[in-house]
């Protein structure tokens, strides 16, 4: 997912300043210590955490927050410690479970004390404790593809609508996502947040369940390229042999190459000589180096690129932009992008920028309905990028891009 320049609010200067100055001798709250961690300020969060777990010993949520922190800093021996500890001091708190569940996952890395079955046990623990905590269902529909189990990926995705976790905007961002994808597509995904709003309205809504989703990342793993097999019906371009002969590696130019990279290019390989009978589209927010190799023959259509079977990177398929975005509000993607509850730093600061992806697309079409002189319609979509701008948490963005083209649409109506 893309990343971009944060500025600081200015209640979080006037903190950062409250701590080397006037308050030097005052102990920060729990309430300021989150406001660090909400902005990913994980290093200067540790110790005001540390400090807070020091003076109040039989406070669990204190603990709680203190080992997740040590859990995003790697520090992974420590994190488990004090989420043991605040299960001690609160044995119903699902955070603690899923900290732990998550430190102890061998699929985050490897660990001496990673255990695929410990995670299994505190993620049941965890939304045992409550069903309404978006995080350890989150983690559920990983392990649950990790299990060959299904049924727990469907439930995992419906209890994340339920709970709100998954927020009316981004679930509108992954229907857009799929709207204009071609029919049986496989659509690579990045992240996230462009991987679990377009699976949970395919499963809630029974919206556009021909694609198959495929996060690029997830597919680097053996168990999931045997899941998508398995239980999604897609054909892999290797056998069981090669599957669990390969090894990651470096190529010729010393590139990672990884099972992803592999399986993408075969799945490509296969197509270009027609033994792969589904389109394969990438979404746009994955890193152009995953599919650079064949940018030729990507061509751009919105929220994804498509594999063509002719050099196409310079065509721009309007047709499926436009019908990404017909029928849609752009009160759709109002409100906040990320669940007051989302613990994430990452996807609490970085989600709503999403929303550009969208703007920009609309943007692009009335700029080129303008060239094809279809005046309304080019006036149409750049009023309705206008209000969706005018809407979204993130704000106006390409205020100056939609001012010069409502000037010149109004030059082309005189």
């Amino acid at each position: 997912m893309n990343t971009y320049r944060y500025i600081l609010p200015i209640i979080l200067v006037s903190l950062l300043s409250s701590f080397t100055g006037c308050r030097k001798n005052q102990p920060a709250t729990l309430e300021e210590v989150l406001l660090l961690y909400r902005e990913n300020k994980l290093e200067q969060a540790l110790p005001l955490f540390e400090q807070l777990v020091a003076q109040d010993t039989n406070n669990a949520e204190k603990c709680v927050w203190l080992a997740e922190t040590y859990r995003r800093l790697g520090k992974k021996e420590e994190a488990l410690k004090k989420a043991r500890l605040a299960l001690i001091l609160n044995p119903k708190s699902s955070f603690a479970h899923t900290v732990i569940a998550e430190v102890s996952n061998p699929v985050m890395g490897e660990w001496s004390q990673a255990n695929s079955d410990t995670t299994w046990f505190h993620l049941m623990k965890a939304i045992e404790c409550d069903s309404t905590d978006g995080h350890p269902w989150l983690l559920i529909f990983g392990e649950s593809m990790h299990r060959g189990k299904p049924e727990m990926v469907r439930r995992s995705l419906r209890s994340l609508v339920e709970a709100g976790f998954l927020t009316k905007a981004a679930l509108a961002y992954g229907r857009w996502m799929l709207r204009a994808l071609p029919e049986d597509a496989i659509l690579l995904t990045n992240g996230d947040m462009d991987t679990y709003p377009p699976c949970a309205v395919q499963e809630v809504e029974g919206f556009r369940k021909d694609v198959v989703i495929v996060n690029r990342g997830t597919l680097e793993t053996k168990w999931h390229a045997r899941f998508i097999r398995d239980y999604k019906r897609v054909t892999l371009p290797v056998d069981d042999t090669w599957l669990e002969q390969f090894e990651v590696h470096r190529d010729s130019q010393g590139n990672l190459v990884t099972l992803s990279d592999e399986i993408f290019r075969k799945w490509i390989e296969q197509k270009s000589k027609g033994f792969f009978d589904r389109p394969i589209a990438v979404a746009v927010t994955v890193d152009e180096l995953y599919w650079s190799k064949f940018k030729n023959n990507m061509r751009f259509a919105g929220a994804f690129l498509q594999w063509q079977d002719t050099a196409a990177a310079k065509i721009i398929d309007t047709t499926s932009m436009l019908k990404s975005l017909e029928g849609v509000s752009p009160d759709s993607f109002s409100g906040p992008w990320v669940s007051e509850r989302d613990r994430s730093p990452i996807r609490r600061m970085y989600t709503k920028n999403l929303v550009r992806n969208v703007t920009e697309v609309a943007i692009m079409c009335s700029e080129m309905l303008l060239r094809s002189k279809r005046i309304s319609d080019a006036n149409h979509w750049v009023q309705w990028a206008d209000e969706l701008e005018r809407n979204t948490e993130l704000g106006p963005v390409f205020s100056e891009r939609i001012a010069q083209l409502k000037e010149n649409i109004f030059k082309a109506q005189r």
